[in-house]
C-alpha cells in the first residue's frame, strides 16, 4: 500500500506543476488580450510579467525543441498544447494506477 501512496503523491505533484503552468498560460493569454485592448504593451504590465515568469521554464524548453521557423509569438500556444497533452497523460496514468491496485478512481482521488 505504501507503493501506491508514493506513486500517487509523485503523480499528483506533477499534475499540480502542470496545472499551475497551464493556468498561468491561460491567464497570460487573457491578460494579453485585455491589455492590448487598452492600447498598452503587455510586457510593461506587472500581472502579465508575473504570469510570464511562472510559465517561462516550460516556454523556454518548448522554444529550444521547436524548429526555428516557428515564430516566438506562437511558442506560448505550443507550450500550452504540449502541457495539455502531458496533463491528460498524467490524469490517465493516475486512473490506471488506481485501477491496477483494485481501487476506483473516485476512491483513489480521495486518499491522502
Amino acid at each position: 500500500m505504501q507503493e501506491i501512496a508514493s506513486t500517487l503523491f509523485a503523480l499528483r505533484l506533477v499534475k499540480l506543476v502542470l496545472e499551475v503552468c497551464l493556468l498561468a498560460l491561460v491567464g497570460q493569454g487573457i491578460a494579453t488580450v485585455l491589455i492590448r485592448a487598452t492600447g498598452q504593451d503587455p510586457k510593461e504590465n506587472l500581472f502579465h510579467r508575473v504570469l510570464s515568469t511562472v510559465s517561462s521554464p516550460f516556454t523556454w524548453l518548448v522554444r529550444r525543441i521547436t524548429p526555428p521557423f516557428i515564430a516566438d509569438r506562437h511558442v506560448p500556444l505550443a507550450t500550452f498544447a504540449l502541457l495539455l497533452v502531458c496533463y491528460a497523460t498524467v490524469l490517465f496514468t493516475i486512473a490506471d494506477t488506481c485501477m491496477r491496485h483494485g481501487l476506483t478512481v473516485a476512491d483513489c482521488m480521495e486518499r491522502r
